[in-house]
């Protein structure tokens, strides 16, 4: 993403916090229709005092503090680009986004990337078995769990809807009355996003609601860290096994946890690692007219 001002700040979220209070109108020019779609993401490159690189990410709706498939999109952007530092098929790169430090590596045939393994910040559950009524839906149970944001994650069983991308509209609509409900409770950690699974062959599928209108198109790096936290907490999940997360288009991302750590209050965590790969589907030059009646694009809601 070329033309960002230089954007003040010592870290990555002070940078991230400058671009949102000054310059938010290029987030919606770039992901907003025309340009874009509602379930739109980007990630910006910014410099790091900490990392080899600095990244955030923009929503078309939102910014978040870490995003698995992004990173993972922006790495096989340098590679498509020829631009991958020096050293990064021996070495790959640690990355500074607002939710910490990340490291990536990659997998390569013949020069071409074939994948990107991703080393996420500690993951954990901050709740289980949270039980609310939840209009349209009934009586829901989730666990939720932070690993870069914060995931309510919902057995997909407890939904009574065919688990496919014919009915991501309903999907949407319960996903978005579970995190509104969780929201507006007292005594529950806010959720950002809810992750509904189920179970399949040495994994579960994944659909991740982002808000009313918006899933999540990738199996999601960031929620299968969660449920990874969530499974490893609750025994159902060795250090090392393989877990396989796939979405509703039957992309699929591997996963393990790699090792153990502590949340910065203390709490148990797992130290996440996720497998995927992200594909180019353009080089594009956008353009902004000076007569453009609508510069900052339009989102339905």
């Amino acid at each position: 993403m070329a033309g960002i001002p230089p954007l003040r700040g010592q870290s990555v979220r002070e940078q991230r916090d400058d671009f949102r209070n000054n310059h938010d109108g290029l987030r919606t020019l770039l992901l907003h229709e025309p340009r874009g779609h509602a379930a739109m993401a980007a990630a910006v490159p910014v410099p790091s005092r900490e990392a080899d690189q600095g990244l955030f990410f923009i929503f078309s709706y939102v910014y978040a503090d870490m995003c698995g498939h992004a990173t993972i999109g922006y790495i096989t952007s340098l590679a498509a680009m020829g631009a991958l530092p020096q050293g990064f098929e021996k070495n790959g790169m640690s990355i500074e986004t607002p939710a910490g430090i990340v490291h990536v590596t990659g997998t390569f045939d013949s020069g071409r990337l074939t994948s990107v393994l991703l080393r996420n910040v500690p993951s954990y559950v901050l709740a289980s078995d949270v039980i609310s009524e939840i209009e349209g839906v009934g009586r829901v149970a989730c666990d939720i769990a932070y690993s870069g944001i914060t995931y309510a994650l919902v057995d997909a069983d407890q939904v009574d809807l065919p688990f496919d991308l014919d009915h991501a509209t309903g999907w949407c609509r319960a996903g978005i009355s579970i995190k509104q409900t969780l929201n507006g409770r007292s005594g529950v950690p806010q959720v950002d996003s809810v992750l509904f699974h189920r179970s399949i062959d040495g994994g579960a599928r994944h659909l991740v609601i982002l808000a009313a209108n918006k899933f999540d198109r990738s199996p999601c790096g960031t929620g299968t860290s969660a449920r990874l936290a969530q499974l490893h907490s609750r025994g159902q999940l060795e250090i090392g096994a393989s877990y396989r997360a796939e979405n509703i288009l039957g992309v699929s991302f591997q996963a393990k946890v790699a090792g153990l750590a502590k949340a910065s209050d203390g709490k148990p965590a797992v130290i996440p690692e996720v497998r995927g790969m992200a594909h180019i589907s353009a080089f594009s030059t956008l353009v902004l007219e000076a007569d453009d009646p609508l510069p900052a694009g339009f989102l339905p809601t």
